[in-house]
């Protein structure tokens, strides 16, 4: 219920991500036909191109105090995580690697980034302390994990998950183990969210040629599903609670 067009284009749009004081929305346009990443204040209306550099610039990810954004930049030619102060621009490059490192997630204390790496031949989960660029891989089950979400305690986070032999779906993982619990209960599914209380798990799946989004507790038990009238649903991004 309730939707509302807050941008409409020709071009693709990808991966809005909510800031934690939810005034802002950033997101990745290709209106100037190319990959860029755009602030949108939802007060004011006023959209900020943030970065505009030769090849990628994508997957932008708010710090917990929403100072700062995550991002992926190929500006120097390999696929790497940046970290940019808004206030300035200033840009620090905290991953760099001849592999594909993508998706930042933020760590609630804000010291290190959850990150998507086919470094080890398979895309997997890592994690970056951001001072001393220390790295350790987290995920070893499945051949493929991505798009972490973090929970809102770091006690673990959900992940796109696809075991062998089987289909993309949507997993659990503690940061004090390796084992992973499947919570999506149907396949295909994609970008996982979750709710600012850590209750509810959204996530983009599809039925019957229709693209959709389920809701799931941590429990494993299916909520609801949501459609919308405006056509196909993808990449959600549930919003934090509102501060002033």
């Amino acid at each position: 219920a309730g939707e509302t067009v807050l941008l409409e284009q020709p071009q693709p749009i990808l991966t809005p991500t909510w800031s934690p004081d939810g005034q802002q929305i950033a997101y990745v346009s290709f209106e100037t036909d190319k990959p860029t990443i755009i602030v949108h204040n939802l007060i004011s209306g006023e959209r900020k191109r943030l970065t505009d550099f030769p090849g990628l610039n994508s997957a932008p990810a708010w710090s917990p105090d929403s100072r700062q954004l995550a991002m992926v930049l190929s500006k120097d030619g390999s696929s790497d995580i940046y970290i940019m102060t808004l206030a300035n621009g200033k840009l620090k490059r905290v991953v760099r690697h001849f592999a594909i490192d993508t998706e930042p997630e933020w760590m609630p204390d804000g010291q290190s980034l959850l990150y998507t790496s086919d470094r080890g031949g398979r895309p997997h989960i890592y994690r970056v302390d951001i001072n001393s660029g220390q790295q350790q891989r987290l995920t070893f089950n499945g051949n493929f994990n991505a798009r972490a979400k973090v929970l809102p305690d770091g006690s673990g986070f959900a992940m796109v998950h696809r075991p062998d032999g089987g289909d993309f779906m949507i997993a659990l993982q503690a940061f004090d183990s390796d084992q992973v619990r499947i919570l999506s209960h149907t396949t295909s599914t994609d970008s996982p969210s979750i709710t600012p209380n850590g209750m509810l798990l959204l996530y983009a799946t599809e039925q019957q040629g229709h693209s959709m989004l389920e809701a799931v507790t941590l429990e494993g038990k299916a909520v609801f599903q949501l459609t919308s009238p405006l056509g196909a649903i993808r990449d959600p991004a549930w919003g934090p609670r509102y501060k002033k």
